[in-house]
């Protein structure tokens, strides 16, 4: 029996099941626009169902995130705001009278107060992202969909090759006692 015959499957096996898997990722996101071959319809899946993908991931945040969250978000915002562009230019006293301490004291509160209630009355936070998403080209999310996932788009891909490699030394041992 020839021996080098055996080896082939394995290597053949790995390289078909690595370049299914890099085709099959590569579909994910292209073709970008629908293109008809012999009457099928091909787009890839994000580009044709990316305000689905966008809704459902508002859906999923909205359950995760209550009103308390969004409260606690909006006035973290303002504290940062304060304290990186406005702490340090009213940072002096006047007799004794430290100004900092008194807007930190009383009017930022009133401000967080005011701010936060007419933001979370008046600004749909999930319509607002909707809309922004939609401004975001398919070629944006391609880019941010392959960092956030780059090492699991990866997997997959190597997960083909040696899913492909085992099969080919299955089909190796098959031969060898089948001949």
């Amino acid at each position: 029996m020839d021996y080098y015959l055996l080896i082939f499957p394995p290597l053949i096996g790995a390289f078909v099941g690595f370049i299914t898997n890099v085709v099959a990722v590569e579909l994910l996101f292209h073709p970008k626009k629908p293109i008809n071959i012999f009457g099928i319809r091909i787009q890839g899946l994000v580009p044709a169902r990316s305000k689905e993908i966008i809704e459902r991931f508002m859906d999923s945040l909205s359950d995760i995130l209550n009103e308390g969250d969004f409260e606690f978000i909006i006035n973290r915002a303002i504290e940062r705001a304060y304290d990186e562009k406005l702490k340090s230019k009213i940072s002096f006293s006047v007799l004794n009278f430290k100004i900092d301490e008194w807007v930190s004291k009383t009017i930022l509160p009133w401000v967080k107060d005011f701010l936060t209630k007419s933001i979370s009355e008046n600004v749909d936070v999930r319509e607002f992202v909707l809309r922004k998403a939609e401004e975001i080209s398919d070629e944006e999310i391609e880019i941010l969909f392959k960092k956030f996932a780059k090492k699991e788009l990866r997997f997959i891909e190597l997960s083909g090759l040696v899913l492909g490699f085992v099969i080919g030394i299955i089909q190796s041992i098959f031969f060898y006692f089948a001949g």
